[in-house]
């Protein structure tokens, strides 16, 4: 298994269309929507990496779709009423991860105080993660050890706050820093997450998160 432990960074677009080679990573459906803005680049080991997110249907669905020439495809989907609100990602609401065609098990403490307290976990076959947030543009997904096999920990921090002028232009990036030796399935599940409204694993967020998800249950059960 080819393994990543030099630093990379992807840049942002805002058309993918407009944008050479970029045509195989579109979703080919007609009735949706396909996302108009991400990121892409290239790592040493793996490849050409795209993220694209904002793909979204007709219903309460908005998803992230991550992609690369040795990257296992993954998607990232919210599904809810808050979709409804216009967002431009998915969030950690209502959200659904899958690696390929597994699905991956995700589950967070809404009420965590500190940001280990708050953080996503996630299991992937005999994998674990943990997901946290160190700022609005900076997160870390740490895998932890299995048997003889060490843990990896991959930080992730953009450059600026997205923009749609930003991101048409291309000065925004994302850095990724690796510590240990990472799989393509970790560098995967790290990319995607910078297509995924993570605000809720902020101290203000996590309360935001709160509030839209009481709105989402009291428009349910009046509906």
């Amino acid at each position: 298994m080819q393994t990543v432990t030099t630093p990379f960074r992807l840049n942002s677009f805002r058309d993918p269309r407009r944008t050479q080679g970029f045509e195989r990573w579109r979703d080919p459906d007609p009735r949706h929507t396909n996302g108009s803005q991400g990121w892409h680049g290239t790592s040493p080991e793996l490849g050409e990496i795209v993220i694209t997110f904002g793909f979204t249907d007709s219903g309460e669905r908005i998803w992230s779709i991550a992609e690369g020439e040795a990257i296992p495809t993954v998607r990232y989907e919210s599904k809810g009423l808050h979709v409804m609100a216009g967002l431009r990602m998915p969030t950690l609401n209502g959200g659904t991860l899958w690696v390929g065609e597994d699905e991956v098990a995700m589950s967070r403490n809404r009420l965590g105080v500190t940001d280990q307290g708050r953080a996503l976990h996630l299991i992937h076959g005999d994998d674990t993660y943990r997901l946290r947030a160190i700022g609005p543009l900076h997160y870390v997904l740490a895998r932890d050890p299995s048997g003889a096999r060490p843990g990896t920990t991959i930080q992730v921090k953009q450059s600026g706050k997205n923009g749609m002028r930003a991101m048409k232009s291309g000065r925004l990036s994302i850095a990724f820093t690796i510590e240990g030796a990472a799989g393509p399935t970790d560098i995967a599940l790290a990319t995607i997450f910078s297509g995924v409204d993570r605000s809720a694993l902020t101290p203000t967020g996590a309360v935001r998160a709160m509030f839209a998800r009481s709105c989402d249950q009291v428009v349910a059960w009046g509906s």
